[in-house]
């Protein structure tokens, strides 16, 4: 028994030194710079996604745009390096981050600020085309289709959030809906006038990111960015003006500094508007339309025999139940258009056919 006892703990010392050997071999081996350790750490740390290589691709695209009035900043925004014609750059941005503007600056991705001129904007679109003079060694940004655009699609925002310090700050998010009708005051008078169709979005858009971009995962400008919903009861509500609603404007307002929406020649307003005691007055309690107060001689309207408090309720085809309506109708034609419209007079419906001026 003893002698069983003694092989057995001859058997687990010899094990044990068998180990602290390994162990000592294991320690000898193990590298004695850090170079294997480093890279290692490169693997594990240095890596991309479609995220990053986006952000790489467009950020030198996106700019800051500076609004001055009597030599003082009082506003900016962002912009997007839309086209270079000859020597000269131009940026898409907002109306509403130049508007009132003496001076414009654009900050380029570099830190470089530089002027620019402002060619043409539109309110109604919230859209507006800047030139830089000379060529800044910037690409324009690749432009997408935005019918092509899903819902629940990523998208990464892009542009200068409260303000140029914060320039070239990008979100993520996805497309949250399409075709959305967001109703817009355009005067202050606390009515809507017009409705902007856009592109809703969850990835942040604060102050600042107005004119920015909304691009895709191929790096692509599906989007303006323009506005959001603030409120302490809405999170993530923010909104893009499709890129294929943005085109058309931007070139009309390279080409004319302006864009041309058709004229039909009448000053107008929502019966819904008016008076109750003037409603009973012209008998319109139960109408829904636009009462015409003014014909413009030799106008359009005028030549179709629009006249004075006929009430237009129909504009080729679409229902007008408020002056919203008809001016949404009307700024879809073009100059040249032919149109039917229909109007009540004296309690009858009278369909007349206009052509725009």
């Amino acid at each position: 028994m003893k002698r069983l006892i003694s092989v057995v703990l001859v058997i687990l010392l010899g094990f044990n030194i068998y180990l602290g050997y390994e162990v000592y071999q294991l320690k000898q081996n193990r590298p004695s710079n850090t170079s294997e350790t480093k890279e290692v750490s490169k693997i594990v740390s240095e890596f991309e996604t479609d995220v990053t290589k986006v952000v790489a691709d467009v950020e030198d695209k996106v700019v800051s745009v500076i609004k001055y009035q009597n030599k003082n900043m009082t506003g900016n925004g962002s912009g997007v390096i839309y086209e270079i014609d000859g020597n000269d750059t131009y940026a898409i941005t907002n109306h509403h981050v130049i508007d009132g503007a003496d001076e414009v600056g654009v900050k380029l991705s570099t830190g470089e600020e530089v002027d620019a001129q402002i060619i043409g904007s539109d309110a109604y679109t919230d859209l507006a085309l800047l030139k830089i003079e000379g060529h800044k060694e910037v690409k324009p940004i690749a432009i997408g289709d935005s019918s092509k655009v899903k819902v629940g699609e990523f998208v990464v925002a892009m542009g200068s959030p409260l303000g140029v310090e914060f320039s070239n700050s990008s979100t993520f998010g996805i497309i949250s809906g399409k075709d959305r009708l967001v109703p817009v005051d355009l005067n202050g008078d606390g009515r809507s006038d017009w409705d902007m169709v856009v592109m809703q979005t969850d990835a942040a858009i604060n102050p600042g990111n107005s004119g920015g971009a909304l691009v895709n995962m191929n790096g692509e400008l599906v989007g303006i960015n323009s506005l959001k919903i603030s409120s302490s009861n809405v999170e993530g509500m923010g909104f893009s003006i499709p890129i294929n609603e943005v085109i058309p404007i931007i070139k009309q307002l390279k080409d004319h500094g302006k864009v041309e929406y058709p004229i039909v020649g009448i000053s107008a307003v929502s019966v819904d508007e008016l008076h109750p005691f003037y409603q009973r007055q012209l008998g319109l309690e139960e109408v829904q339309g636009v009462l015409v107060i003014d014909v413009l001689s030799g106008s359009a309207a005028d030549k179709a025999g629009i006249k004075e408090n006929d009430i237009l309720v129909n504009f080729d085809g679409q229902e007008v139940s408020n002056f919203k309506d008809f001016r949404k109708a009307l700024y879809s034609k073009r100059k040249g258009d032919k149109v039917k419209i229909s109007v009540i007079r004296d309690k009858k419906e009278i369909e007349v056919e206009v052509t725009l001026n």
